[in-house]
């Protein structure tokens, strides 16, 4: 009898392991996909994962460790779509999560595939895509390598740090609250976060629109023929390095800021009011940078 409330909790610990067992579950499945079709992929809080190969299937693999989790995944007419559900949701409408354990969504993809994936409290990332990439995300970072050079990748809550490949492209990037990196691109660049630090290399840069609110900018950039480089932050620093071949005109306005240059040209005070100005013009002056701030220190530079 000294040995039953001892024998009581074994058994109710290999009960409790059972049940755990029985409500845990991976999910594994394959379909063939067009190689350069369009992948659309969605989760609702966890992660999604997503690696290019060189194979027309897209293989899905996630752990589900709620009985209520489910994943959809279909394909027809170019197009795979793969969602994570609850209850009785749909891709469309996943269902009720909260109370949930999140789900880790890992895709092998055709490496020319277009990516559309979302997710609402959930991280993405990617590697070995060279088609079009469109990463959205509510509540996650976003950490991806992009090859196309035509992407748009959004936050709201959390860091993003993209990878070109040097492609020529559009890439349009934002995020609320997070730190925002952007490395080896080349095209036009749009970039924006509110409370976080921005550093980008554009090479070459044909518009670069830099914007923060808090948080400093860094860039490193080598201007196209008549390109164009704009910066703005309310109470950020920016640290600004721009090349040209054929030179480019350059304007810095800062309101209580300072303003410093590698050229040896001394900024000029504003003599009614706060604010300081430098402007001048590089070589030809063929390109046109500007850079604006309310409270920060500006410093541009051509290490060329």
């Amino acid at each position: 009898m000294k040995n039953f409330p001892s024998s009581i909790a074994v058994l109710s610990l290999s009960l409790t392991f059972a049940v755990a067992a029985a409500h845990a579950a991976t999910f594994q499945r394959q379909v063939s996909a067009d190689p350069h079709g369009v992948i659309d992929v969605s989760n609702v809080a966890g992660s999604i994962v997503i690696d290019g190969w060189d194979k027309p299937l897209v293989a899905v693999t996630a752990d589900l460790p709620s009985g209520s989790a489910r994943v959809a995944v279909t394909s027809a007419h170019g197009r795979t779509r793969v969602c994570v559900t609850y209850g009785s949701g749909s891709c469309d409408s996943p269902g009720w999560f909260h109370g949930k354990r999140p789900v880790r969504l890992q895709l092998h993809v055709p490496a020319g595939s277009e990516i559309r994936a979302s997710g609402v409290s959930a991280s993405i990332s990617s590697r070995g895509i060279a088609g079009t990439q469109h990463l959205h995300t509510v509540s996650g970072d976003i950490d991806a390598d992009l090859g196309s050079g035509n992407d748009d990748v959004k936050s709201v809550s959390g860091s993003i740090r993209l990878h070109g490949s040097g492609q020529d492209g559009t890439l349009l990037v934002s995020t609320v609250s997070g730190d925002l990196s952007v490395q080896n691109v080349a095209g036009d660049l749009q970039a924006s976060t509110v409370n976080g630090r921005l550093s980008a290399a554009v090479s070459p840069a044909r518009s670069a629109r830099l914007n923060t609110t808090s948080g400093d900018i860094d860039l490193d950039a080598r201007l196209a023929r008549g390109g164009t480089i704009d910066t703005e932050t309310v109470s950020g620093n920016q640290k600004i390095d721009v090349t040209a071949a054929a030179g480019y005109s350059y304007e810095a306005k800062s309101f209580s800021g300072s303003i410093e240059d590698c050229f040896g040209q001394p900024s000029d005070r504003n003599h009614y009011g706060p604010g300081s100005r430098l402007e001048g013009t590089r070589g030809a002056g063929d390109g046109h940078v500007r850079l604006r701030s309310l409270s920060g220190d500006e410093s541009l530079c051509d290490h060329s």
